[in-house]
């Protein structure tokens, strides 16, 4: 007696050339931001520390979770890839793929606007308790940067939302998703992988 299959193929639906676009700019994204930060973060996880070394161990288990998110990055980034490839493209297909390039633009400026320090000081440190900067035997008010914060946020949402509801500039879109991705991405890996060294 024969077992009757119980999966049945699905045929994958049409997609729209912009939505080709946007799938493959976004896998191209995923794949390469996950092999950057592997590369980045090899050194920290496969560097020796001592017995009293915390900051080290601490660096190197960040990298090891690092790179089990950018493994899972990279095994997606093939996914769509891959997905994208046996569809069949059609002008009234599916553009659904550019919502995630909105979600790449927001993304990108969110990092960026992270990475802003709320406040600064001309001279001096910064006091988080007190909100003052010091410079003993004084101290001064500090310059805050929480409107610019917001502002580069607000910019970031709108872009999204505005990239997402304009499949037909799909072109246009993806450069300025991958700019602010690379942008917000970048500067968080240099001031984590980098600088902090």
């Amino acid at each position: 007696m024969a077992r009757s299959s119980s999966r049945t193929e699905v045929e994958p639906t049409e997609i729209s050339a912009e939505g080709v676009l946007a799938a493959r700019t976004c896998a191209l994204v995923l794949i390469g931001t996950s092999l950057a930060l592997i590369g980045l973060s090899t050194d920290e996880l496969w560097r020796r520390c001592g017995v009293s070394a915390a900051r080290c161990i601490e660096r190197a288990a960040g990298a090891g979770l690092l790179s089990i998110v950018s493994v899972t990055s990279f095994v997606f980034g093939v996914g769509i890839w891959r997905r994208v490839r046996r569809r069949a493209v059609d002008p009234e297909g599916s553009s659904r793929y550019v919502w995630a390039l909105g979600v790449l633009f927001t993304a990108g400026l969110a990092l960026v606007a992270a990475q802003i320090p709320s406040f600064t000081c001309d001279r001096g440190r910064f006091d988080g308790v007190l909100r003052l900067c010091m410079h003993p035997p004084t101290t001064s008010e500090p310059v805050s940067w929480t409107l610019a914060k917001a502002a580069v946020l607000l910019v970031g949402i709108g872009g999204g939302l505005l990239i997402a509801s304009q499949p037909r500039v799909a072109r246009l879109s993806r450069v300025a998703s991958v700019a602010a991705w690379i942008g917000g991405a970048g500067w968080v890996a240099v001031d984590a992988l980098v600088r902090h060294r």
